[in-house]
């Protein structure tokens, strides 16, 4: 097995399907977490997928609640019912709404893996380090809250995000910029 370290890895843009299962599983258990011990528990969850078989595959064919408590990734309901939802789903094709029919798969994680998954995606993760981001860019003109806002409100500051993004760094895809401002946020 393969270990990915998205916190330095990223905006590459993950285009094979073992890497987006395992993209896909990381972005569950990363949502309100830090992104090194993320990748840490995910790696935990995972380090035992053959060479012949995929993340789901691996999954579906163990106890999930044991794994998870074997990696002491924590919320463990929330976490499990999502990886179950989340392994019926084809990580090739599936849309945002198919992400977020999946239990506890909200806005925000579902566009982080779409934007990494898909090339010129053209979707904004709500973050707090977004937020902030754009609070600056924008705060005197749009009540900008300082966590992920609720839908009707995340899709109108979503496309002030991109459109911000696309304007201030040209020469990137929204995956790049976005983790542009991660970086320089995410230290602050």
């Amino acid at each position: 097995m393969k270990k990915f370290n998205f916190v330095e890895q990223l905006p590459t843009y993950l285009s094979d399907k073992y890497e987006k299962q395992y993209f896909l599983i990381f972005s569950i258990i990363v949502a309100g977490r830090n992104a090194k011990m993320a990748t840490e528990k995910t790696w935990e969850l995972l380090k035992w997928v053959l060479p012949d078989e995929t993340p789901f595959q691996y999954l579906q064919g163990q106890s999930l609640i044991c794994l998870l408590q074997k990696a002491k990734i924590g919320q463990y309901n929330r976490i499990k019912r999502a990886i179950e939802d989340a392994i019926k789903l084809d990580v090739e094709t599936c849309t945002l709404q198919q992400l977020e029919s999946c239990h506890g798969i909200g806005p925000k994680t579902s566009r982080f893996f779409i934007l990494n998954t898909r090339k010129n995606a053209q979707c904004a993760v709500l973050d707090t380090h977004i937020l902030k981001w754009l609070d600056k860019q924008i705060g005197w003109y749009l009540d900008v809250p300082k966590t992920t806002p609720s839908a009707t409100k995340y899709l109108k500051l979503e496309q002030h995000a991109i459109r911000l993004m696309n304007k201030q760094y040209p020469n990137m895809s929204l995956a790049q910029a976005d983790f542009e401002i991660w970086k320089s946020y995410s230290t602050k």
